[in-house]
């Protein structure tokens, strides 16, 4: 069967979020697989022993277009192998060190190529499929392990099929497909409704979970053997699940999460709208950059403001200790801007008087306060000042309301973004405000 076909009826999703997962990534060059971890491994592009930039820039970007038209492997392979021969990185070489030590070394090959094009989909595809079933909790909370059940399958994928587990559980960190080369499972959200219909039990995973060190291969210079973390799944009914060893992750949530105190509160927020765009704003993707810029448009052209919330990104861990040093209150690093609060920026007072900001500048706000001109703490007013562009004479100035709590309806502290106008950077230095970060 096509691998097109058999993606995509596996997946059941449009692969737009698994273009954005791939496009998030860096690059990282490796002269093995099991050089960089899990976490590493969602956050970066590699190809063991491609060892220049632009080979790995070759293939990443023919992963790229395999995802964004729906190529099969066949096509995957007839595109880029000649592109690769070219350059040098095809077939078996032999590789020296500068100790003199020779190696014989595969690089590309049909064979290897086909392995790369449906590693790199299948864990795109699951990437972008655990962000969407995140934004979609609230209504369907509990998560189905499916495996394939035909005579490709392993015989521990199997005995996970049918389990049903809580979106949050544990053992979705360490069993959120794909769990190996070649892995074909899926993971189905369901309703409560559907849970009783189905009369499906819902497990406890925590209980399951045996936290390991797995053997992943030997260290071709020091010839010591390399461990990984890793995670064995003990059964109730005896039987045993372990990922193949450095796949004991759940690649989505390594690529979009965040450090335990913010994954904490995330899990807290009740909208699943404002959830979804912050674990998206994590891996601060061009695609979360352009929905924000569409909302901000919509909000400012319509002039109409609901409750309506977005994210604008992360608060760093050096301006969170600032703000608790400062307030003796930890904030919750989950910047948000609501509808009210975007026109309130835009206001006509502030158009009349000049200092509301063009619309271009709203629409960039999370690119804007990834990479401020500056961070000031305002010591009157108690909150951070972010300087997005400073200029000679004025600066787009960006109030942060640091630690801030929201509507008691949200159970959960977010710094939201209070107002944003222009300022000149003369008043910027006065003594009310102190310099964070960055320079005027």
């Amino acid at each position: 069967m096509a691998d097109k076909v058999e993606l995509r009826a596996a997946m059941k999703m449009e692969p737009k979020d698994a273009v954005a997962f791939l496009r998030s990534k860096g690059y990282q060059i490796s002269d093995q697989w099991h050089e960089l971890d899990a976490a590493a491994h969602a956050r970066a592009f590699t190809v063991a022993k491609a060892m220049r930039l632009d080979i790995l820039e070759d293939i990443r970007d023919a992963v790229d277009q395999a995802l964004a038209e729906g190529q099969t492997s066949r096509q995957f392979v007839e595109q880029l192998a000649p592109k690769l021969k070219a350059k040098g990185w095809w077939g078996k070489q032999v590789w020296g060190d500068d100790r003199g030590n020779n190696r014989s070394v595969q690089l590309g090959s049909p064979w290897r190529l086909k392995t790369i094009y449906r590693t790199n989909l299948q864990t795109a595809y699951m990437a972008g499929r655990y962000r969407r079933q995140l934004a979609t909790t609230s209504t369907h909370p509990y998560w189905q392990y499916v495996a394939v059940m035909d005579d490709r399958t392993r015989p521990s994928h199997g005995a996970m099929n049918g389990r049903v587990f809580r979106w949050d559980d544990p053992i979705w960190q360490y069993l959120y497909p794909p769990n190996g080369w070649g892995c074909r499972c899926r993971v189905r959200a369901l309703t409560k409704r559907q849970v009783e219909r189905e009369e499906l039990v819902v497990e406890n995973g925590a209980d399951y979970i045996e936290q390991v060190q797995g053997e992943a291969g030997t260290d071709i210079r020091t010839g010591e053997v390399v461990t990984l973390d890793h995670a064995v799944i003990h059964l109730p009914d005896g039987q045993t699940m372990s990922p193949d060893v450095g796949w004991a992750a759940n690649t989505g949530a390594a690529a979009f999460g965040v450090d335990a105190s913010i994954a904490a509160k995330l899990g807290q927020v009740r909208s699943t709208e404002l959830r979804s765009q912050v674990v998206q704003s994590l891996n601060n993707s061009e695609l979360r950059h352009e929905a924000f810029a569409q909302w901000a448009e919509r909000i400012l052209t319509g002039r109409r403001a609901g409750h309506g919330l977005a994210s604008v990104g992360i608060l760093t861990e050096s301006l969170a200790r600032a703000v608790l040093e400062r307030t003796g209150k930890a904030p919750s690093r989950l910047l948000v801007i609501g509808e009210k609060q975007l026109l309130h920026a835009d206001s006509r007072k502030h158009q009349a008087d000049g200092v509301s900001l063009p619309m271009e500048v709203y629409q960039a706000l999370p690119r804007l306060l990834a990479e401020p001109e500056a961070v000031l703490w305002d010591r009157r007013k108690q909150n951070l000042v972010y300087v997005v562009k400073a200029e000679t004479e004025a600066a787009y100035r960006v109030i942060v309301n640091a630690p801030y709590r929201l509507p008691k309806s949200e159970k959960v502290p977010l710094d939201a973004v209070i107002n944003a106008y222009q300022v000149k950077v003369g008043d910027l230095k006065a003594g009310q405000y102190e310099l964070l970060e960055g320079t005027l």
